[in-house]
């Protein structure tokens, strides 16, 4: 029997766990893994960045709910590679990387690129290791990998040295791994559960709150019987959008405030008590607030504010538990079960909070400056934020995948665009990464292409953001990976200036937060083989939108470049960062 490659022996590891893609850059010595991927039918997507492709990976595994693969090489490709991997440990997400290094043998001399990358990587995922032989490589992948998506999600590291990427091995030595096994769904026991239900229906303010880890679980069809149960208000959180639509009746995001100040039982599914959520504390919180957490990490659920009953497992499973003890103690469900006058008149507050709230939104959107001179009917320059989403919302299909990113862009676009369908929506996730982009661009339309009926890819970015990771629009074009890119272009962080103010600037003082303002990045698009538009208006937007929909069909990348209202004459301020901070007695 003929030998088989160190390089061949991973691709052919991988191929068994049923990796189909693998995300990153080549070099020496991983080049010869990356070819061996494409050689036995794995699929190698390779990026500009190592960041990007790192980001990817981690945004393939939320998606598809099993390790997205991501690899490197050694030094500083692991160090750029860094970035993802946080990201895929702060939110939860499975990640196996994978990095080349310098010959085992040379460890300690100087060699090429060297670097301990496991003893660097071992305190940031849950396992780091460089298999101690050639014949021990396919465990120590296979590891990696189930130790990824096991328990509560996150990344694994694997050290791939010169010697074991080009040594040989007889084939018949080498060991087989058996196919990625099946993800096991921890319940919680009745007695909590029971607990949970009669917490629910003692409450007079009752909220559900639903975050991420309840899209990695699947718990859509869950929590859908639940409402229809016991009808409960709910609060998604960015990434919990359109696990339940946005559209159905007991969503009350646009009473977001009044219903965390409020409410006096929460039944928190898959989100952590961190800073997107306030802590959970007091002014934000109601101070008296009974929080039933249901989370897969038992280590964290009474983060913050202790949990008066925790439930700790499978999002998806405990709600199914939830609704089977619902089904049991009354026999033929109502789905329509009437709620208690106290919860029926805090569901009726809440309600009128988001139409009122929903109003403002509309005139923000709706309410244009005066006609631009000459020109009856155009809106006046410059664009705001909220005109140019109302257009786009307007003009995209509601089943899109939606990709926001930047500080304004994102902020005000989580509450203009409506997401229907479970994982439709990434952002910046919890340490609110800038540059995760195009690589969520590049992992959502691989994975689109999976699915019996492709969903268009939309992102929303913000000029600043986009600048993290524009380069790989060229990855996207290379692969035929169809997408829209809008950019919202204020020519600054957070805001720009104007260009005659910009130029009335002496260079050493200008602010921090200037860039270059009106950049053509529709042009850039378009010297990297993608389509780009610049546009100033409602109509040339409009226009845009409905463009990049359609050549998205062709799998071409599209960019609109909207030269919009600079702020530079506005605060800067971010409702969901408000301090928590109570005030200090003296």
């Amino acid at each position: 029997m003929s030998d088989i490659t160190g390089a061949q022996l991973v691709a052919r590891t991988l191929k068994d766990l049923e990796v189909d893609v693998v995300f990153g850059i080549v070099g020496i010595p991983v080049i010869e893994v990356a070819q061996a991927c494409i050689n036995s039918g794995v699929r190698f997507i390779g990026f500009r960045n190592e960041q990007s492709a790192a980001y990817a990976a981690a945004a393939y595994g939320y998606l598809s709910k099993r390790p997205g693969v991501c690899l490197v090489v050694g030094g500083p490709g692991v160090i750029h590679a860094m970035a993802g991997t946080h990201h895929a440990e702060a939110n939860a997400w499975p990640l196996m990387l994978m990095a080349g290094s310098s010959e085992s043998y040379q460890q300690g001399m100087g060699a090429f690129q060297e670097l301990d990358q496991v003893g660097l990587l071992k305190p940031h995922v849950k396992f780091a290791a460089r298999a101690p032989s050639l014949h021990q490589l396919p465990g120590t992948l296979e590891k990696a990998y189930r130790t990824a998506f096991s328990g509560r999600p996150g990344p694994t590291y694997v050290d791939l040295p010169a010697d074991h990427i080009q040594g040989k091995v007889e084939q018949h030595e080498s060991p087989r791994v058996a196919p990625r096994a099946k993800h096991s769904q921890s319940v919680a026991p009745e007695r909590e559960v029971a607990h949970a239900l009669a917490l629910l229906r003692s409450a007079q303010r009752p909220l559900l709150v639903i975050g991420k880890g309840a899209q990695y679980a699947r718990a859509e069809d869950p929590l859908r019987r639940l409402l229809e149960m016991m009808p409960i208000p709910f609060l998604p959180t960015p990434m919990g959008k359109g696990l339940i639509s946005d559209k159905h009746p007991m969503c009350i995001s646009a009473a977001r405030s009044t219903a965390l100040r409020e409410a006096d039982v929460v039944l928190i599914v898959g989100a952590r008590l961190n800073w997107i959520l306030h802590y959970g504390q007091s002014p934000k919180w109601n101070k008296d607030v009974k929080l039933i957490r249901l989370d897969i990490n038992a280590e964290s659920i009474d983060d913050n504010k202790s949990a008066e009953v925790a439930l700790v497992g499978d999002a998806s499973a405990i709600i199914d538990q939830l609704c089977y003890a619902l089904g049991s103690e009354h026999g033929v469900t109502d789905p329509f079960a009437k709620m208690s006058d106290s919860q029926a008149s805090w569901y009726k507050k809440l309600l009128s909070t988001c139409h009122d709230n929903s109003q403002k939104l509309i005139e923000k959107a709706m309410v244009f400056p005066r006609p631009a001179k000459g020109n009856v009917g155009q809106v006046a320059l410059p664009l705001t934020y909220h005109q140019s989403f109302n257009i786009i919302r307007k003009n995209i299909p509601a089943d899109h995948v939606f990709i926001g990113e930047g500080a304004n862009t994102m902020d005000i676009a989580r509450s203009m665009f409506d997401v229907v369908l479970p994982r439709s929506r990434l952002d910046a996730g919890t340490q609110a990464t800038m540059g995760v982009g195009m690589g969520y661009c590049i992992a959502a339309a691989i994975y689109e292409q999976k699915r019996p009926e492709r969903r268009p890819i939309v992102a929303v970015v913000g000029d600043s953001a986009f600048g993290f990771s524009g380069f790989e629009i060229e990855t996207a074009v290379r692969n035929k990976l169809g997408m829209l890119i809008v950019v919202m272009n204020n020519g600054g962080v957070y805001k720009g200036l104007p260009v005659k103010a910009y130029n009335d600037i002496p260079v050493e003082k200008l602010p921090p937060t200037a860039l270059l303002p009106e950049l053509r990045y529709d042009q850039l698009c378009i010297s990297l083989g993608g389509l780009g538009h610049c546009v100033r208006t409602i109509d040339e937007l409009e226009k845009a939108v409905q463009d990049g929909i359609d050549k998205q069909n062709e799998g071409r990348v599209t960019l609109i470049n909207v030269l919009m209202d600079s702020g530079s004459k506005k605060k800067l301020e971010f409702g969901w960062l408000a301090s928590t901070k109570p005030k200090s007695k003296l």
